[in-house]
C-alpha cells in the first residue's frame, strides 16, 4: 500500500466511509492506484473547506459541524500529522474555533503538532501556530522549554547565535498577540529569578525583546493592541520611550532620551502615588528588556567629559542594583562619581598602569565596605579600556587583574560579545576599539 493509500484509507475508516468509498470505486472499474492519491488531496481539501465554512458560520448550528465530527478529525490526523497532503486540514483544524464552552480538539493533536513543528517536521503558517499556542498552552510551554534546552547546549555568550535560535523558534512572531508575550515574558521571569538575575539569562531577555519589536514592526505600523496588553505593570509612557529603537533615534539625541527614561523610571520606582504596583523590581523588569538602551548609560558617561549627569547616575545604579533603597542608591551615585571622575582624569595619562586604573576605580581591596557593587566597576573599567586611548595600551594586563575566577571571565566574555553586538546593530564605527574587543573576546574564549 502507497502512503496515499495508506492515508485515505485511514481518514476513510475513521469516518465510516471505507467500505462504500470501495464498492463506489470497484464499481467504477478503477485500481486504487488510480484514484487515491487524487482522492486524498480532494478529501484533505473538501475538508479543509468545511471547516473554514464552518467557522464563518458562527452560530448558524444548522450549518455548522458538530463537535463530535471536530473532536474524531483531530483524533484522525494525529498519525498523519507530518504528511504534506494533510497540511490544509491540520490548519483549517487549528484555525477553526468553536462555540463549546471547552476546547473539543483532542490534546494529542495538539501535542502531535506542536511537536512536529518544534522539530521542523512540518511548516504551518503563522496564524495557525498562534492558533494553536493560544489554544493549548502546553504546548506553549513545551516550544519555551525547547528553546531554553537549544541555548543552554549552545555556546555560551553569543549573542549571534542566541538571535538565530530565538527567530527561528517563531515565538517573538506569535508574541505579537499579547497572551502569547504574557506567557513567554513570565517564563523570562522565572528563568531570571532562579537564577538570581544571571547575566546570560538578561542577554536572552534583551534579544527576545528584540527580535519580538521588529516582528511587531513588520506585522502592522500601528500596533494592534494597547501597550497596556503587553505591559500590564507600567505607565505607556515609559514602555513607549523604552520601546524606540537607539538606532531609530538620532545620536545627538541619546543623552536627552537616557535622561527621559530615567525620570519616568525613577518616579515610577520612587513616586509611591504613581509608582508600580508591583514595586521597584517591577520597573527593573521592564527596563533590562531594553538592553540598547539599558547597556548605553556607561558607554555615555565615559565618553562625555561634562559632568555626570545625576539622571544618569541614577539609571546605571538602578540597573545594578534594583533592591537597593533610595539612600542606599544615592551613595551608590557618589561613589560611582567618583570613580568616573578618576577614570576620567587618568584618560589622557602617557602613563598609565593597570595597577593604576584598579586602584583609582575603587578596587584596590576586595573587602572595602564603600566600594559601589563589583560587577557596575568592572562595567566602567571595561568600557574605559575600550574607548580611553590611554586604556587600549594596558587593556590585557587590566582585564588579567579583573579576570581571577572563571565566573568573572564569563562575565567580561559576555560583556565584549554584547558590545560587539550592540556596536553592530547601530552601526558604530570605531575601529581601534572595535578590534581591540574582537581580539579580547578571541583570546578569552580560548581560555575557557
Amino acid at each position: 500500500m502507497t502512503p496515499s493509500e495508506g492515508v485515505l484509507s485511514h481518514i476513510l475508516s475513521a469516518l465510516r466511509f471505507d467500505k462504500e468509498g470501495a464498492l463506489f470505486t470497484q464499481g467504477l472499474g478503477y485500481a486504487p492506484v488510480d484514484y487515491y492519491p487524487g482522492l486524498l488531496k480532494n478529501m484533505v481539501l473538501s475538508l479543509a473547506s468545511e471547516l473554514r465554512e464552518n467557522h464563518l458560520n458562527g452560530f448558524n448550528t444548522q450549518r455548522r459541524m458538530t463537535p463530535e465530527r471536530l473532536a474524531s478529525l483531530s483524533r484522525v490526523c494525529v498519525p498523519l500529522i507530518t504528511l504534506p497532503d494533510v497540511d490544509p486540514l491540520v490548519e483549517a483544524l487549528l484555525v477553526c474555533h468553536g462555540h463549546e464552552p471547552q476546547e473539543i480538539l483532542q490534546p494529542e493533536f495538539f501535542e502531535a503538532v506542536n511537536e512536529a513543528i518544534l522539530l521542523k517536521k512540518i511548516s504551518l503558517p503563522m496564524s495557525a501556530v498562534v492558533c494553536l499556542w493560544l489554544r493549548h498552552l502546553p504546548s506553549l510551554e513545551k516550544a519555551m522549554l525547547h528553546l531554553f534546552e537549544k541555548l543552554i547546549s549552545s555556546e555560551r555568550n553569543c549573542l549571534r547565535r542566541i538571535e538565530c535560535f530565538i527567530k527561528d523558534s517563531s515565538l517573538p512572531q506569535a508574541a505579537c498577540h499579547p497572551a502569547i508575550f504574557r506567557v513567554v515574558d513570565e517564563m523570562f521571569r522565572c528563568a531570571l529569578l532562579e537564577t538570581d538575575g544571571a547575566p546570560e539569562i538578561i542577554a536572552t531577555i534583551q534579544v527576545f525583546t528584540q527580535c519580538f519589536v521588529e516582528a511587531l514592526g513588520k506585522e502592522n505600523k500601528q500596533l494592534r493592541f494597547a501597550l497596556k496588553t503587553y505591559f500590564p505593570y507600567t505607565s505607556p509612557s515609559l514602555a513607549m520611550v523604552l520601546l524606540q529603537d537607539p538606532q531609530d533615534v538620532p545620536r545627538e539625541h541619546w543623552l536627552q532620551t537616557l535622561k527621559h527614561i530615567s525620570e519616568l523610571l525613577r518616579e515610577a520606582v520612587e513616586d509611591q502615588t504613581h509608582g508600580s504596583r508591583r514595586g521597584p523590581l517591577e520597573s527593573w523588569f521592564l527596563f533590562i528588556h531594553f538592553g540598547g538602551w539599558a547597556e548605553m548609560v556607561a558607554e555615555q558617561l565615559l565618553r562625555s567629559a561634562a559632568e555626570p549627569p545625576a539622571a544618569l547616575l541614577w539609571l546605571l545604579a538602578f540597573y545594578y542594583s534594583p533592591h537597593d533603597g533610595r539612600q542606599q542608591r544615592a551613595q551608590t551615585m557618589v561613589q560611582v562619581k567618583a570613580v568616573l571622575g578618576h577614570l576620567l582624569a587618568m584618560s589622557g595619562s602617557s602613563s598609565l598602569s593597570a595597577r593604576d586604573l584598579q586602584t583609582a576605580a575603587g578596587q584596590g581591596t576586595e573587602t572595602d565596605p564603600r566600594a559601589p557593587a563589583q560587577p557596575l566597576v568592572r562595567r566602567l573599567l571595561l568600557h574605559f579600556v575600550l574607548w580611553a586611548p590611554g586604556g587600549h595600551t594596558i587593556a590585557r594586563d587590566a582585564i588579567a587583574l579583573m579576570a581571577h575566577t572563571a565566573e568573572i571571565t564569563h562575565e567580561i566574555i559576555g560583556f565584549l560579545d554584547q558590545t560587539l553586538y550592540r556596536w553592530d546593530r547601530l552601526g558604530i564605527e570605531s575601529p581601534r576599539s572595535g578590534k581591540l574587543a574582537r581580539d579580547l573576546l578571541k583570546e578569552l574564549r580560548t581560555q575557557v
